[in-house]
């Protein structure tokens, strides 16, 4: 038994910055903003080949070099009605193109040659220096001008110049970088429309940023500009906003300080376009905090810059534009005072939102957007959670999570995962905080491989499907009671305690609504599936067990209780009417209702 041991790599991040590090990844690159560092990304390369690299905004395609142009002068005639012989100078450069990435380099040196072109078999030659990856290459022209203009492509390395006018609305790239200066380090990063969006500088706190369509490194752009070069735009409100995040749905948004903002290319839904200036509006007047938010489905979820409650940003047909809607407002106490500082979404199999709170506890939220379902559950465990993600692992969302205990006196941090949710036999069934298992071939008493939880003493486990608790930890090991005999199949972590409470009764009879009058919970029929060793009554001083053990074979443990199962309650009247159900044993629990028999005014 024992964890499983993680791969390190360093980081230019210290771990105070983590909180403002926002990432945005495709495939095996995660691209990382934060406005003390230049912009960066995390390139996974192998499972243990992961390197931190700095994101040069170039052209992975480099320049000709060696370009060299010469005049061929063949004609020098005035006579038979030829023009006089007027020679001009002409310069060109040469791009490197790789087509398979649509990659285009910037351009290598100038080279003159002068001619006179007008006249028959006068012409200039180009050569240069081939390119490692390229698969042509464009030639530019600058006629007694310092603008280059497109002349043609070729794929070998050499061009014939014999009198092209240049297409001066097409000029080869230049290099760009607005993130080179400290104070221009940008905070906040997404992919939209095939290209990287970043935002928020010290200088520009308001300012956004695009690389060039279909290359994410790159902002290089052209004079005249080209609709897919890099663009640069600010928010321009009534106040300065500062960009605290980007998200893309079907369209880009721009959560500020102040308000959120809906951007795209011309105010109908258009692609972002270099050429023209990019529309954006305000949508909504309750802006962002730095929190990353989460996008499910077409509803991103996000944390006011002002207060402290959850709120979402969804279409709404009424209004024709974006709205947003308070999802904390029937539990407005989990977040009193409190703030989130990490969360993520596991979408498989139960729709659910992990939000982790500044205090370290964990808040849980059910949401299913068709069925109208959502609430908030708080999660407590012997520790504090400071960090959480999910990864979609064999047909489920997995959360794992950085948990900080205090274990032997001495303050430790775990990276933890949930339990799976699919498992098939009771005794794979894990239902404990910082746990371990293990299988055997023989039945042991005795089991190694704890030294995460040394020297605890409320250590409970799942021993062949038998619940057991009070172990202690010693040298790593635990030892079962006596006369439990051995065991091929253990779980072992730490216990927590599931509490449920029902929302108090509320009744219209013909005397009249049941608020305010006393009245007690006669009976209630539990609905339940795959569950085990659970108490209920009507508060959680007055729980009595809930019967399951019906036929099974003596030494075996019960079976799992789904159905329906009846709950005969304490015969007392109080002036809420409602039902406690709760479980200690690390076993399966799953309510699918309640259903309570009323006794009103008795």
């Amino acid at each position: 038994m024992g964890g499983a041991r993680i791969y390190k790599v360093g980081s230019p991040y210290n771990g105070v910055e983590l909180a403002e590090l926002d990432f945005e990844q495709t495939a095996d690159t995660m691209y990382l903003a934060h406005i003390d560092h230049a912009p960066a990304k995390l390139v996974r390369a192998g499972h243990t080949d992961w390197t931190f690299r700095p994101v040069a905004f170039a052209p992975t395609v480099a320049a000709p070099a060696g370009c060299y142009a010469f005049a061929t002068v063949a004609n020098t005639d005035s006579s038979n009605g030829n023009a006089a012989y007027f020679p001009q100078a002409a310069s060109y450069c040469v791009t490197a193109v790789d087509d398979d990435t649509g990659m285009e380099s910037r351009a290598s040196s100038a080279s003159t040659a002068t001619n006179d072109l007008t006249l028959k078999r006068n012409f200039n030659t180009i050569n240069w220096t081939a390119v490692p990856g390229a698969t042509r290459y464009n030639v530019y022209k600058a006629d007694n001008s310092q603008f280059f203009g497109y002349i043609g492509t070729t794929q070998s390395t050499t061009f014939r110049d014999d009198n092209i006018a240049p297409g001066l609305d097409r000029a080869p790239p230049q290099a760009a970088n607005p993130f080179a200066g400290v104070n221009d380090y940008p905070s906040t990063v997404t992919l939209f429309e095939q290209r990287a969006i970043w935002a928020r500088t010290r200088n520009v706190p308001h300012g956004i940023w695009a690389t060039r369509s279909g290359q994410l490194e790159n902002m290089d752009r052209s004079r005249p500009l080209r609709a897919d070069d890099s663009m640069a735009f600010t928010i321009v409100a009534g106040r300065v906003n500062s960009v605290n995040q980007l998200v893309t749905t079907t369209s880009l948004l721009a959560l500020t300080s102040d308000s959120v903002f809906h951007i795209d290319g011309d105010g109908s839904g258009g692609v972002l376009d270099a050429t023209r200036a990019p529309a954006t509006r305000r949508q909504i007047g309750r802006g962002s905090s730095r929190l990353g938010p989460l996008v499910i489905d077409n509803v991103v979820f996000y944390q006011p810059s002002v207060g402290r409650t959850v709120r979402t940003i969804g279409y709404d047909f009424t209004i024709d534009g974006l709205k947003s809607n308070d999802v904390s407002i029937f539990s407005p106490h989990f977040f009193d005072g409190m703030g989130i500082v990490s969360w993520c979404y596991a979408q498989e199999p139960r729709s659910v939102i992990w939000a982790v709170r500044d205090d370290g506890k964990l808040a849980c939220f059910t949401w299913e957007q068709e069925q109208n379902v959502w609430g908030w559950t708080l999660c407590e465990t012997d520790g504090k959670v400071l960090s959480v993600c999910a990864i979609a692992e064999d047909g489920e969302d997995r959360v794992y999570l950085v948990v900080e205990r205090d274990i032997a006196g001495v303050t430790r941090r775990f990276v933890e995962r949930m339990a799976s949710h699919a498992w098939s036999d009771v005794r794979e069934a894990c239902y404990l905080d910082c746990a371990v298992k293990g299988s055997f071939e023989e039945p042991r008493t005795t089991f190694t491989g704890l030294w995460h939880l040394e020297g605890r003493s409320d250590i409970a486990g799942l021993v062949d499907g038998v619940a057991v608790s009070g172990l202690t930890v010693a040298n790593g090991t635990i030892t079962l009671p006596k006369g439990m005999g051995g065991a091929r199949q253990v779980i072992f972590g730490i216990p927590y305690q599931v509490d449920v409470e029902t929302l108090p009764l509320r009744l219209s009879t013909n005397a009249g609504t049941s608020v305010g009058r006393m009245c007690q919970a006669a009976q209630a029929v539990l609905t339940l599936a795959d569950t085990r060793q659970i108490e209920a009554g009507i508060d959680a001083d007055h729980l009595f067990p809930v019967k399951s053990r019906k036929d099974e074979a003596w030494n075996a443990p019960d079976a799992l209780m789904s159905g329906e199962y009846l709950v005969n309650l304490d015969n007392r009247a109080r002036d809420e009417c409602a039902i406690w159900i709760r479980q200690v044993a690390p076993l399966p629990f799953t309510l699918l209702g309640v259903a309570i028999d009323p006794v009103v005014g008795g």
